[in-house]
């Protein structure tokens, strides 16, 4: 008789777990549909490629899936997946920026003085000029450090709210503010030596 609830309990379980793995691919699907086109834009625009942005989009999804079962509520699906996107992302720019200051310890490409190579001179024609400029802007923007730059990305490449941005970053809007302030006065400073 114990044999008998005991393998009934058994079955519930294997029940439940296929209902809950068909809801989670479902969940899952409908989020890569529906955040997929943002969150590489996002991405895309925190990395300045288009490889490494799809990289950390198929990253986000996987710690996503992985994952689910620690969503408390199914309506938070996609603000927790865009955290998740952002986090990693930052974790990543966070190795490169620490890759690159170990490069720096070596010589790079620099002319014969030991200057590095300097830009060619601004186009006359206005458009060239708006287009280096905005060339020069998404360049210094890749200087920044991460959490400035993310701020800075969000914030006003894709028009958040210091809020949301601050819910994306896991600070509070006093520190997203502290962000835009900082990577935005690092942002004139070097673009006025440009």
């Amino acid at each position: 008789m114990r044999a008998d609830v005991v393998t009934g309990a058994v079955d519930m379980d294997v029940a439940d777990q296929r209902e809950q793995v068909s809801d989670r691919r479902e969940a899952l699907d409908r989020l890569a549909m529906r955040c997929g086109q943002r969150a590489y834009r996002i991405a895309y625009d925190l990395f300045g490629n288009a490889m490494d942005a799809e990289d950390a989009v198929q990253d986000a999804l996987v710690r996503a899936c992985d994952g689910y079962g620690q969503l408390r509520e199914a309506g938070a699906l996609e603000g927790w997946f865009y955290r998740i996107l952002v986090n990693q992302s930052l974790k990543a720019l966070r190795r490169r920026r620490i890759g690159r200051a170990l490069a720096a310890l070596w010589p790079g490409e620099r002319t014969h003085d030991g200057d590095a190579i300097p830009d060619p001179e601004p186009a006359v024609d206005a458009s060239l000029s708006r287009r280096r400029q905005t060339a020069l802007l998404l360049s210094a923007i890749h200087i920044l450090p991460p959490k400035q730059k993310a701020a800075v990305v969000l914030r006003y490449g894709h028009d958040l709210s210091v809020e949301q941005t601050g819910e994306l970053l896991g600070v509070g809007p006093g520190t997203v503010k502290t962000h835009l302030v900082r990577g935005l006065r690092r942002l004139r400073a070097e673009l006025e030596e440009s």
